[in-house]
């Protein structure tokens, strides 16, 4: 940049005794940043997702025993598994629960109860829907879930608040459960959807009597198939 004297003159400010400069540097031209690859938490767009740490979660605990440390394909294959591939890689199945327990309790108090009393290292579910329909972010999407023995690998575990045994779950959550399926399957390609009895049938009556029947329909709806059959085992 150039200046004349005189427009020089103007930037010199006399200050008793002293002058204040005013250094002029020449414009650069700033790179734009680079975008950040799409989350699901930015893809739900306009649905309301609550943060941990917004509900106050407990940071994960690498010591539970649980999850018996971290993840070694052959010394702790149930450890806590951070994976390596794009999600889009890993993600196939959509499994969905309820939390059997009092509406009342919340993210917080399942993971208490998850870290507490089941020694998980983290809530075992990535997503948590209340009766009213907001969506809660649980453990992190990236990490293995433990909300399906046997079967957490490449599962996104969603629970809905409620016991479903002995209630008919609303149309809010339901509303939410059905957008954020579709974003997991827009923006990870899941293939499938199913309820955590489907994977464990006669141990388990989760999700319910009365959500467990909706869920084909749900299925169908989006275009997923129904049940486990894109689960894949880990290597």
């Amino acid at each position: 940049m150039s200046l004349t004297r005189r427009a020089l003159s103007r930037l010199l400010l006399a200050t008793g005794g002293g002058v204040l400069l005013l250094l002029l540097t020449r414009p650069r031209t700033v790179a734009p940043l680079p975008t950040a690859p799409l989350t699901v938490l930015a893809a739900l767009g306009e649905m309301s997702l609550i943060p941990r740490a917004a509900w106050e979660a407990t940071p994960p605990n690498h010591n539970a025993r649980g999850e018996r440390g971290l993840y070694d394909a052959r010394r702790n294959p149930a450890g806590w598994l951070r994976y390596p591939e794009p999600l889009s890689e890993v993600l196939t199945t959509l499994v969905v629960h309820h939390s059997a327990l009092p509406v009342g309790d919340g993210p917080r108090e399942i993971q208490r109860k998850h870290m507490e009393q089941r020694g998980f290292a983290d809530i075992a579910y990535h997503f948590v829907i209340d009766p009213a329909g907001q969506l809660y972010e649980g453990r992190e999407l990236g990490v293995r879930g433990a909300h399906t023995a046997g079967h957490n690998t490449g599962t996104v575990g969603v629970v809905l608040l409620g016991n479903f045994e002995i209630e008919k779950p609303q149309s809010a959550p339901m509303e939410t459960l059905e957008r954020l399926a579709r974003t997991l399957q827009e923006q990870y390609a899941i293939t499938h959807l199913a309820g955590h009895r489907d994977f464990m049938p006669g141990e388990t009556v989760c999700p319910g009597q009365s959500l467990a029947p909706r869920l084909p329909e749900l299925a169908a709806r989006l275009g997923l198939e129904f049940g486990i059959g894109g689960y894949r085992p880990p290597p």
